[in-house]
């Protein structure tokens, strides 16, 4: 998920971005995961975020699924069977993040959405975040370059909407 969209770069097909290792192992640090957690990725790619989880030493064994729209396995059309997860974590295609979020609220206890913090900034989603208000937010104070060819002009966060009771609720700065 990336701003990138200069006159000399193509967007990438499906928004595919990989999250820089940087990014998740910043809010892998804030996250309560738990013993044994279930975790969905909705859209793994290429699997940077998936990997930093697999190999932190900080989220414990865990069981882990995903979705990935180029394997035939896209999020928003997926049957899970009625199974639930304790965390679905993801960078989202920006075009499609309002959907990821809501269908991501339908299946885990708690999510976590690597967003633009301009996504809170529409008058068309003002009334969805009042009924969907985010427990945390946790602002990047580096701009991340999803292109490996330096940064865009955007600011990003981590977005937790948490039900456990777990996770710590406010504004932070990572």
């Amino acid at each position: 998920m990336s701003a990138t969209n200069r006159a000399l770069t193509k967007r990438h097909p499906y928004d595919a971005y990989s999250t820089p290792a940087w990014v998740t192992e910043a809010i892998v640090r804030e996250i309560v995961w738990g013993t044994d957690p279930h975790i969905l990725e909705p859209c793994v790619g290429q699997g940077a975020i998936l990997n930093v989880l697999v190999n932190s030493p900080v989220v414990p064994p865990a069981y882990y699924d995903y979705c990935e729209i180029q394997e035939d396995r896209d999020f928003l059309t997926y049957d899970f069977n009625d199974r639930r997860f304790d965390f679905v974590i993801t960078n989202p295609p920006f075009s499609l993040a309002q959907e990821f979020i809501e269908r991501s609220l339908t299946l885990a206890n708690c999510v976590i959405m690597l967003l633009r913090l301009n996504f809170l900034a529409s008058r068309q989603r003002k009334e969805w975040w009042q009924k969907h208000p985010p427990t945390a937010i946790h602002v990047l104070t580096k701009r991340p370059s999803f292109t490996g060819k330096g940064t865009d002009a955007t600011d990003y966060a981590w977005f937790v909407w948490d039900t456990t009771g777990r996770q710590k609720r406010g504004l932070y700065w990572l």
